[in-house]
């Protein structure tokens, strides 16, 4: 053996030896244990023992020498720890792990196993202690400083990474694809439960719960009224921070003093950390993206849908309001019915728009949502959704202090300006009604269509053709009596002797007209409701000059006919 290849050997075994004595105080550490060896010989890194080669590999070369966290391969924390001699020379590298980071004193003895120790002269009091022992740490370029500072530049080191790991981890919910889940909002609230270990929830600019993730079935917290979500947002707009609220921390997503949204984070057993306030920041401003840019569409797609409501309400063209309607991804093809609704107090924006657009969406109505100068106006696909619709708004707009009118069905465009009347009558009905609050179908109004005047003149036409429109078609078509029969069983209080005398006719006869009657209107005869729409519908219908058909009431009436409506 030559003296090259001796002291090769020699270097070698040195290397060997510093990077087992490594080894053996890293093991002897509580918070971290060994996971591989590198030694190093001639500034070269071979695994110990000889194994093949894995993707880890490459990470280590890649630092060049300098400590760093490894990529993670799964759970927990992986660190790369360089050995050096003590004229500076590489020795080897330890790989640790452990399963979550370590703190800034746990890491300065980590590195302290790595650095160089000066070789110390007889009597020296630190001689055989490592350097932490002195207070010192020794650079490259001689100079020295205090433990305290190495300590705060590890703290800042562990602080960066970290947060670098959690804005990574948050981005990637911008651009990754969704999978099962059912919304972007419910990819950030899983990312930031599984970053932090907290519960969390993501809320809608009303306070209800769109999405959540490490909670049970049930709302952990009450719902804030708007009173709560006002004092949130002006002690956020006054801090610029999350705000602490019972039970959570609360980050409003507040562009222009318009809350979009909030992402509330949830205590556990371990209070709130620096890190979990940032984490939570950083997710909002994701969340704040998100958000600004789906109502930057639905403004959009707002404002082109609230001229199509105004046009199609003031009278359109078929053709020209179907392509635009299409356009839109909007089907008139479909039978329609238009709503209008008034809320009190009058909330401010477009948050009655919002509400009952939010609504029939809630209820799967399609729609196209206008604001009117003082009412709200929909024009929806379908037949009406009934009370639940001012349910739901209710809910929207935390009150039930409004009203809804809808209208009567229309088979083509141009009847939208028909079915705007009748949900405008039908509100003004409720409006003006013992109970202002609530919802009120125009095919539902019965006799009130005749008795409210705020339209003009009643609408006994349409109030008669609603009632009796049916029988009239049948005698037309049969000529039979049904109609005349029908006023004369009314006027006589539904007894049959009278009214069959009345009619001249048998009671048996009067019985099969009145079963007819019930087949052909689907009515009740026995409801009081029915029985007095159905009463004042056959008296004003005697006393029109002729039938929406073109037939006179039948000739000879009783004393009981001649008798004024009023």
């Amino acid at each position: 053996m030559d003296g090259d290849e001796g002291s090769k050997m020699f270097d070698r075994l040195i290397a060997e030896e510093i990077l087992s004595t490594a080894a053996q105080r890293a093991s002897a550490l509580p918070f971290c244990e060994v996971e591989d060896l590198y030694l190093g010989v001639n500034g070269q890194l071979r695994p110990t023992p000889d194994r093949t080669a894995k993707a880890q590999d490459q990470d280590v070369l890649r630092l060049h020498g300098r400590d760093a966290v490894l990529p993670e391969s799964g759970r927990g924390w992986r660190y790369a720890l360089f050995i050096f001699g003590d004229s500076g020379e590489l020795n080897g590298c330890l790989v640790l792990s452990a399963p979550s980071a370590p703190g800034p004193p746990q890491l300065m003895q980590l590195r302290n196993l790595g650095g160089p120790t000066p070789a110390a002269s007889p009597g020296d009091p630190t001689a055989g202690h490592p350097p932490e022992a002195t207070g010192q740490l020794r650079y490259p370029d001689g100079s020295e400083d205090t433990e305290e500072r190495l300590l705060s530049l590890s703290a800042t080191v562990l602080k960066l990474e970290a947060r670098a790991r959690v804005q990574n981890a948050l981005d990637r919910t911008m651009i990754a694809d969704l999978g099962q889940r059912e919304s972007r909002e419910a990819f950030v609230a899983e990312v930031l439960s599984e970053l932090t270990g907290r519960p969390i929830c993501i809320e809608d600019a009303f306070g209800n719960i769109r999405a959540a993730a490490g909670i049970g079935p049930d709302r952990p917290y009450a719902q804030p009224g708007p009173g709560a979500r006002a004092r949130i947002a002006q002690l956020w707009l006054a801090s610029g921070s999350p705000v602490r609220e019972p039970r959570r921390l609360v980050a409003l997503v507040l562009p222009d003093r318009d809350v979009l949204g909030a992402i509330c984070m949830l205590e556990t057993d371990k209070p709130f950390t620096d890190e979990d306030v940032f984490a939570l920041e950083y997710a909002r401003r994701i969340l704040h993206v998100e958000l600004a840019h789906r109502r930057s569409l639905a403004q959009v797609e707002l404002r082109l849908g609230r001229d199509l409501v105004d046009e199609l309400v003031a009278g359109m063209d078929q053709r020209a309001a179907v392509s635009r309607a299409q356009a839109l991804g909007y089907d008139l093809g479909a039978p329609q019915h238009v709503i209008v609704a008034q809320w009190q107090p009058m909330t401010g924006g477009d948050s009655a728009v919002v509400a009952l657009r939010k609504a029939l969406g809630e209820l799967r109505t399609a729609s196209l949502v206008s604001q009117g100068s003082d009412m709200t106006i929909a024009v929806a696909t379908g037949a009406p959704t009934g009370a639940v619709l001012f349910k739901v708004m209710s809910r929207l707009l935390h009150g039930a202090s409004g009203a809804v009118g809808v209208g009567g069905p229309c088979q083509e465009v141009t009847q939208i300006p028909r079915s705007f009347a009748e949900a405008q009558r039908a509100l003004h009905i409720r409006t003006h009604s013992i109970e202002p609050s609530g919802l009120t179908r125009f095919d539902q109004l019965g006799i009130y269509r005749i008795l409210d005047t705020a339209g003009g003149q009643p609408d006994l036409a349409g109030y008669i053709d609603e009632w009796l429109g049916a029988l009239q078609h049948t005698d037309d078509s049969r000529g039979s009596d049904l109609v005349h029969t029908l006023a004369q069983y009314l006027d006589h209080g539904g007894n049959y002797d009278s009214t069959a005398q009345s009619l001249t006719i048998h009671r048996s006869t009067l019985r099969y007209r009145l079963k007819s009657i019930r087949q052909i209107t689907g009515f009740d005869l026995a409801d009081p409701e029915i029985r007095l729409n159905l009463h004042v519908a056959t008296r004003a219908w005697r006393l029109r000059p002729q039938t929406s058909s073109g037939t006179r009431p039948r000739a000879g009436m009783s004393s009981t006919d001649r008798r004024s409506p009023a």
